[in-house]
């Protein structure tokens, strides 16, 4: 008999729940209490300009306790995009970071009113908008023609230069060192520091085969007397000459954008409220 029982309230259950998703207006987007209200909303667009208003329209009711108003909240995110590249050789380091900033608060709120039922919906319904921070603007210094110093420690860190033209320094090569020590004038040729081999598993003609190369000692190493050279003008090498790339501007990129995660809070005379589901929006 009990078994009976729980086969038919679980049946119940099952027509109970089918009924309501047929006649509910709402889609999977609303989050829904057992007691509070129902709601739904649609923001005008993804993006808005810092200082802007995000216009919104939203559907909502109560099947227990009147409504008394409703509240736009939003979180805060910051993503901050890196880039930079040096020009002599194929080395770039990049980093993209998001990190929120601010957890989810009261924005905004407006007042309930009978006026806004709308008997095709079944529902209450109105339009309006709420603000965004205009602190909130993008920042964006990407390939710049003049170099500054300042920003880029600002952007990058106090000792962001001194790291990358270190990194830099471990990939040199000799065709790297040569060109680029020529064309800054360091020396007006490259012959002191250049011998040549060849490698016949390359091909079997000389012209072919034939490769340059830094001095070598009978062990193989470059000789310690170019070495100390090429350190010796390598410390005359600025952070700027490393990144000019062949248009006349700096291979360096930053972009600081933001973004809310912005939701409805329909409130009813008790205090029990329901929530949309969030709405991510680009601060532009």
């Amino acid at each position: 008999m009990k078994k009976t029982i729980k086969i038919f309230a679980l049946a119940a259950l099952v027509v109970a729940f089918a009924s309501c998703e047929m006649h509910d207006f709402f889609d999977e987007d609303t989050i829904t209490g057992a007691v509070g209200p129902e709601a739904y909303w649609e923001i005008e667009s993804s993006a808005v300009k810092a200082g802007g208003q995000m216009g919104f329209t939203t559907q909502y009711y109560s099947v227990a306790e009147q409504i008394d108003h409703s509240e736009v909240w939003y979180s805060l995110s910051q993503t901050v995009d890196k880039v930079v590249t040096c020009s002599w050789l194929t080395y770039s380091e990049t980093s993209s970071i998001k990190t929120k900033q601010r957890e989810l608060q009261q924005i905004s709120d407006y007042p309930h009113s009978e006026e806004f039922w709308n008997d095709s919906l079944h529902a209450y319904t109105f339009t309006d908008a709420f603000p965004v921070s205009g602190t909130l603007s993008p920042i964006s210094w990407v390939q710049p023609s003049e170099f500054d110093a300042n920003r880029m420690v600002n952007y990058f860190g106090e000792d962001y230069m001194e790291n990358f033209k270190a990194a830099v320094k471990e990939k040199m090569t000799f065709a790297v060192y040569r060109d680029n020590y020529v064309k800054l004038g360091f020396m007006e040729d490259f012959k002191l520091y250049t011998d040549s081999s060849y490698n016949w598993n390359v091909s079997p003609d000389s012209s072919v085969a034939k490769y340059y190369h830094f001095p070598l000692d009978a062990d193989g190493n470059v000789q310690p007397w170019v070495m100390d050279s090429m350190n010796y003008y390598w410390d005359m090498v600025t952070f700027e000459q490393l990144i000019l790339n062949a248009e006349g501007n700096y291979d360096v990129s930053y972009k600081r954008n933001y973004s809310i995660d912005a939701e409805l809070h329909v409130v009813d005379v008790n205090g029990t409220y329901s929530k949309t589901i969030s709405k991510e929006i680009v601060v532009n």
